[in-house]
C-alpha cells in the first residue's frame, strides 16, 4: 500500500539519476575527446611538463623498488647456496666414513694374508692380535696385545711380528697372560733368553740370544763355540731346544726357525765367541703382531 510520503521520495530521486547520467555522459566526453587531442599531437606539451614533474618523483620509487627485489633474490640465493652447501657437506661425509671403512677392510685384509702366508710359509697356527699398549721407554720392555685366556693364549707362546718386507720375526714372548689381554716380553730386554742358532749354514752355531736394550743395543747371540765359524750377514733363528728337552719353563712353547735378525758383528773372548744382532723386526713400530699358539700336524 503506498503511502502520501512516497511521491515526494520519488520526486527527489529523479533529478538525482539524471545528473548522475550526465556526469557519466559528461567524462565519457572528455575521455574521448583527451584521446582525440592526444591522438592529433595536442597534448604532447602537457604530457611533457606532466614527465618533467613526475620524473623526479618516480626514479627514487623506481630504485627502491629494484633494490627491494635484488634483495629478496639475494636471500632467495643465499637459501640456495646454503642448502646446496650443506648437501656437499653430507655427501663429503658420507664418503670420508666409507673411505675409512674401506681402509678399515683393507687393513683387515692385509693381516688375513700375511697370516696366510707366515702358517703357508712355516707350518704354525697363529693367532692375530693388535697391540694395544706399547712399551715404555724406561724399565722392563713390555708390551701388551688384545688377546688372552679366552683366545687360548698361554705363558711362554712366541710372539711375532712383520715390518716392511722383513720375514714375520720374533719380537717377543707372552709373560703373562689377563682374561682378555696378555703382556709379552720382548726379546731386546735384557731378561729375555731365547736358544737361538744361525740358519742356512753348514755347521749351525748354537747359542743364546740375550736383549741388551738396558745397556745400549739390542740383542746378542752369546755362549757360541769358537770351533764354529760365526761371521757378519748370517741369519739367526730361534733353536727350539727348551721344546725339544720339554723343559717346564715359559720358553718351552717356542719352536724352532723362527726367524730372529742378522749378525752385524762377532766378538771372541775365551773359549767363546758372540755377535750382535739386528733383529729383523723393530718392536717399537709394531701394531699388528700373530701368537703361535702351535704347529700344524
Amino acid at each position: 500500500m503506498r503511502t502520501t510520503f512516497d511521491a515526494p521520495n520519488q520526486r527527489r530521486s529523479e533529478p538525482l539519476s539524471r545528473r548522475r547520467f550526465s556526469l557519466i555522459l559528461l567524462l565519457l566526453c572528455g575521455a574521448l575527446a583527451l584521446i582525440a587531442l592526444d591522438q592529433q599531437g595536442w597534448l604532447d606539451p602537457v604530457k611533457s611538463r606532466a614527465q618533467s614533474v613526475l620524473l623526479p618523483l618516480t626514479r627514487p620509487l623506481t630504485q627502491a623498488r629494484i633494490a627491494a627485489g635484488n634483495a629478496v633474490s639475494n636471500l632467495a640465493g643465499r637459501g640456495a647456496l646454503q642448502a646446496q652447501l650443506e648437501a656437499y657437506e653430507r655427501t663429503i661425509s658420507a664418503l670420508r666414513e666409507e673411505n675409512i671403512r674401506l681402509k678399515a677392510s683393507e687393513h683387515k685384509v692385509k693381516q688375513l694374508e700375511q697370516q696366510l702366508q707366515i702358517q703357508q710359509t712355516y707350518g704354525w697356527k697363529t693367532l692375530d692380535a693388535a697391540v694395544v699398549l706399547g712399551s715404555s721407554d724406561t724399565g722392563r720392555r713390555i708390551m701388551r696385545v688384545n688377546r688372552g685366556k679366552v683366545d687360548g693364549v698361554a705363558v711362554g707362546m712366541a710372539i711375532v711380528a712383520k715390518e716392511g718386507g722383513s720375514p714375520a720375526a720374533l719380537i717377543g714372548v707372552v709373560d703373562k697372560v689377563y682374561a682378555q689381554t696378555a703382556d709379552v716380553l720382548l726379546i731386546i730386554d735384557y731378561g729375555s733368553t731365547i736358544s737361538a742358532r744361525t740358519a742356512g749354514t753348514e755347521i749351525p752355531a748354537d747359542g743364546l740370544v740375550v736383549g741388551q736394550w738396558q745397556v745400549g743395543s739390542r740383542l746378542q747371540l752369546t755362549g757360541v763355540s769358537r770351533d764354529v765359524p760365526l761371521q757378519a750377514g748370517q741369519y739367526v733363528v730361534t733353536a727350539g731346544l727348551s721344546k725339544a728337552l720339554a723343559t717346564d719353563t715359559p720358553i718351552a712353547q717356542v719352536p724352532p726357525d723362527v726367524p730372529i735378525g742378522t749378525i752385524l758383528t762377532t766378538d771372541e773372548a775365551g773359549h767363546s765367541q758372540s755377535a750382535e744382532i739386528q733383529p729383523f723386526v723393530d718392536p717399537d713400530r709394531v701394531r699388528n703382531v700373530w701368537v703361535i699358539t702351535g704347529l700344524k700336524q
